[in-house]
């Protein structure tokens, strides 16, 4: 019998993972120098007088790398000082790890377990590092002469709240409910825009699927002139109004239909399809996570929409989760 050499922990619906953390393999001395490129970018300075650590002396060397420094002003001072890292006792690795863990969605509960830190401490960071992508997400308009706009209902309720009161119990399976949901109802609807030549995506939440909430932001997200693509929701019939070119779908039983050839070229340009595969990558991303507060669902789908546009985790992804960046560029 060979005793097991990974520790083992049974999740919900009776899934196991096994927990392989890699994280005493990584260089300590290259995680440093990597956090202090992000934390850093124009170099590493005070954080009270601003003078270059080329000036400063070195007045600690016991968490090496993490070197602390004397300013000339008296400010004592290491890499994480004046940033969000400041006062943390992780070594360079784990936060890089963290860091890696929050770009590409791994659950807290996993990432508490692997690296063995409070999951509760742990979700406040991913909380507030998430804000600070959404704060950051692109908001300026599509380029695209072609766009599609459609919701999608997610299942979202209060999450990791208490519910005292017996008439007022948590929600314990999905929410089955039919029809168009609203923010009151658990199930608050996501507006994806995506433009057909350039590929990116605008993900918001929603407090309901009405008028006055979808249009104005497919608005904001296009140029005049563009053409739109929807399917037959009510909530999008004026925007020819708007200086848009508007083109539907019809997605309702029986009479369905998935594309369209309108101009006669023989290719069926008329969709929402790209929005429809938008919409499993999303809920394969939410999936993991088994369930998200309805207050931090932006957040989410904000990390989501920057993993969909970028492709790849960049140094400037990284400083607007450690909120050296504020503004997406």
């Amino acid at each position: 019998m060979i005793e097991n050499s990974f520790p083992v922990t049974a999740c919900q619906e009776g899934e196991l993972m096994i927990r392989f953390s890699t994280v005493e393999l990584m260089d300590e001395q290259k995680c440093y120098k990597y956090l202090v490129e992000i934390l850093h970018p124009d170099g590493l300075c005070c954080p009270m007088c601003q003078a270059p650590v080329e000036r400063a002396k070195v007045h600690r060397r016991d968490r090496a790398p993490i070197l602390y420094f004397r300013c000339s002003c008296r400010r004592i001072y290491n890499a994480f000082a004046g940033t969000l890292w400041e006062g943390t006792h992780h070594p360079c690795r784990v936060i890089v790890r963290i860091l890696q863990g929050f770009a590409q969605g791994i659950p807290t509960l996993h990432l508490a377990q692997e690296l063995g830190i409070d999951r509760k401490h742990l979700l406040e960071r991913r909380h507030k590092m998430q804000e600070l992508a959404a704060l950051a997400c692109n908001r300026e308009r599509f380029p695209d002469q072609v766009v599609e706009a459609d919701e999608m209902y997610q299942n979202a309720g209060e999450k990791g709240l208490l519910h005292p009161n017996p008439d007022d119990p948590p929600r314990r399976r999905a929410n089955q409910a039919r029809g168009h949901g609203t923010w009151d109802s658990d199930r608050p609807p996501v507006l994806g825009i995506v433009g057909r030549e350039s590929g990116q995506i605008q993900l918001i939440l929603k407090k309901n699927s009405a008028q006055s909430d979808l249009e104005p932001t497919v608005l904001d997200a296009t140029e005049l002139g563009c053409t739109i693509n929807t399917d037959e929701w009510g909530a999008y019939n004026h925007l020819t109004e708007k200086q848009r070119e508007h083109v539907t779908v019809c997605h309702t039983p029986g009479k369905r239909e998935w594309a369209r050839d309108d101009d006669g070229d023989g290719i069926r340009e008329v969709h929402i399809n790209t929005n429809e595969g938008l919409w499993t990558g999303l809920r394969n991303f939410l999936r993991p996570f088994r369930g998200v507060n309805k207050i931090y669902l932006q957040q989410y789908l904000a990390v989501h929409e920057w993993a969909h546009n970028l492709k790849e985790v960049t140094l400037e992804f990284l400083r607007v989760l450690c909120g050296v960046t504020q503004i997406a560029s």
